[in-house]
């Protein structure tokens, strides 16, 4: 179990930018700055940042098949729709996973477009976006993953930094974790009693994985997870599950198996992640790009794939724009649940 220590409780204190990756809110922040050269590096006292470690050079880049594909200056977006359990019944839900590469300054893990070479690191970015409703209120929740696209001599796509904010009529909660060799630190600010802002560092192994980078890492972007092997360790659950139980994050065994089978008569790798109080199951597309297809958690919450595109949505933000959406499968309107995907979406078959 990871050991808390405050060593780094006045980090709570410190205000950061998470990006979000949307050039065009970008372009006018840039607007209203003041021209000024290379930004200065960050203070370490509080640059939670600075545990991710990674070393001066990668063992090796990614490989020119996998830019050739996500080099392309767009985003992949694929919705679901599916059944969230929330407080013991299954709730109607929608989910969005949102993939793209993009540079970041590997002093902070903040997006930055204008970062000098030396201290440019290219990642792959899922901002994973889910809706539903409890009763009266809805929930919203967003985790984005952030993991260095070249092969740093770690477990490939592991994340640097995993970011989580959980809005409901209740209040809302951010809680980010920043990921490196042997430990990790993470921030928190919640509503709730007894979590209000915090932060710590945590001791983990230096084989551990994170679940919720398991969509990148099982989707064998630039090779087969594990060499194509049976992976057996050290993991940590998902922040959207701790969130739930409101309990601390560590580390628990796990496995993850795989096996050859169909989905619809699609053939699928079909991965089986283990815990001891739960388990998971991803089938995933054996045709590149090896889209996501199905997600299916014990409890019974589960996710279908509906629709998958690529296009730079963050320059599709005017009126007109709208109707775009029906690429990926969502209606014009709101992101509401109580509108159904609309006919003229097409059929669940990716593009």
């Amino acid at each position: 179990m990871p050991r808390i220590s405050d060593a780094f409780a006045g980090l709570a204190c410190a205000l950061f930018i998470v990006s979000t990756g949307c050039q065009a809110d970008e372009q006018v922040a840039k607007a209203d700055a003041p021209e000024s050269a290379e930004r200065s590096a960050p203070s370490a006292q509080t640059n939670p940042a600075e545990v991710v470690d990674l070393p001066d050079q990668p063992v090796a880049g990614a490989s020119q098949s996998f830019w050739d594909h996500w080099g392309d200056g767009r985003a992949e977006i694929a919705t679901y729709t599916g059944t969230q359990m929330r407080y013991g019944e299954p709730r109607e839900a929608r989910l969005a996973l949102i993939y793209v590469t993009e540079p970041h300054d590997r002093r902070t893990f903040v997006k930055d477009d204008g970062v000098a070479e030396q201290n440019r690191i290219q990642v792959m970015k899922l901002n994973r976006a889910l809706k539903f409703q409890t009763g009266v209120y809805p929930y919203t929740v967003m985790t984005s993953i952030f993991s260095p696209v070249a092969d740093w001599g770690r477990p490939r796509f592991q994340p640097a930094k995993i970011t989580l904010t959980s809005q409901e009529w209740c209040g809302h909660v951010f809680h980010g974790l920043w990921a490196g060799p042997g430990q990790a630190r993470q921030m928190m600010h919640s509503y709730f009693a007894g979590e209000g802002d915090n932060a710590s560092t945590l001791q983990l192994p230096d084989n551990v994985l994170y679940e919720d980078a398991l969509p990148i890492q099982l989707r064998e972007l630039d090779g087969a997870f594990n060499d194509g092997e049976r992976w057996e360790g050290p993991m940590v659950p998902s922040l959207w599950q701790r969130r739930r139980a409101h309990s601390e994050v560590d580390t628990v065994e796990a496995t993850i198996s795989r096996e050859k089978t169909t989905l619809d008569e699609t053939p699928v790798t079909r991965f089986n992640v283990e815990m001891p109080d739960r388990s998971t199951v991803y089938d995933v597309a054996r045709d590149e790009p090896h889209h996501l297809l199905r997600i299916e958690h014990s409890g019974g919450t589960v996710f279908r794939l509906d629709e998958v595109d690529r296009m730079a949505y963050w320059r599709m933000n005017g009126r007109g724009d709208a109707e775009k959406r029906r690429r990926i499968g969502l209606p014009p309107g709101a992101f509401n649940l109580d509108e159904a995907p609309s006919p003229e979406s097409g059929s669940s078959t990716p593009r």
